[in-house]
């Protein structure tokens, strides 16, 4: 348990469970399968590095890094999985932190408008760290005061803009193709601390591919237009 333990902790570190860090995890708690007494014992450690996480990292983030633990210690094959997360409050706003932190190669984001730097500073450290990442806005919305996206572009990441007399409304991203976060959540300050808001994150197919398509519809349809 002392090397598991020191695979936790190293995870704990951005609260969050990256692809590689699931990609060693799973052989490793592959060895537990059958064993209860192990895997309890690794639940419990789990369950005790959360706890004393949630100080630091807050109960959501420290909550859903445990669920991540615990669904790899007892993986299911072809698992959907689908979580929820509302605002007032930084439930969605960590969770879309989470989500750029996790991306290991591409991001492709679809928003109305970006103008919270909590989340403009987790998408320049994803680009620094060499992830590919595309955003689509709204042309309206970037040139009102406090967008981000001229900002995004100067350190060289790519946006095109919508540019028709309607609105680019959507408010979705996602991670690698595996993974896809949508819901009425701005990425907007007032939307973390005054707005009735909603996000989801799931890893349905069905779902992923037909955001992708749109995503990429949208993007062949404004890119350089």
């Amino acid at each position: 348990m002392t090397e598991l333990e020191t695979m936790l902790r190293a995870s704990l570190e951005d609260f969050a469970l990256t692809r590689a860090e699931k990609k060693e995890l799973k052989p490793y708690f592959a060895k537990f399968s059958g064993d209860q007494v192990a895997q309890a014992k690794a639940r419990q450690l789990a369950f005790r590095l959360a706890n004393s996480a949630i100080e630091e990292y807050g109960q959501i983030a420290a909550m859903d890094w445990l669920q991540d633990v615990i669904k790899i210690l007892f993986a299911r094959e072809n698992e959907i999985n689908m979580s929820a997360y509302f605002s007032p409050g930084d439930d969605c706003l960590n969770r879309i932190r989470r989500l750029i932190n996790e991306a290991q190669q591409t991001l492709d984001i679809c928003v109305f408008t970006i103008t919270d730097d909590r989340i403009v500073e987790r998408l320049a450290e994803a680009h620094r760290r060499g992830i590919k990442i595309r955003v689509i806005s709204d042309n309206d919305k970037s040139e009102d005061l406090g967008s981000d996206l001229d900002r995004l572009e100067s350190i060289g990441i790519t946006c095109c803009y919508d540019r028709t007399e309607a609105h680019m409304h959507h408010k979705f991203a996602i991670a690698d193709g595996e993974k896809l976060l949508s819901g009425s959540y701005n990425w907007t300050r007032s939307a973390a601390t005054q707005n009735n808001e909603n996000i989801i994150v799931t890893n349905d197919p069905k779902l992923l591919r037909a955001f992708q398509e749109t995503f990429d519809s949208l993007w062949k349809l404004l890119f350089r237009s």
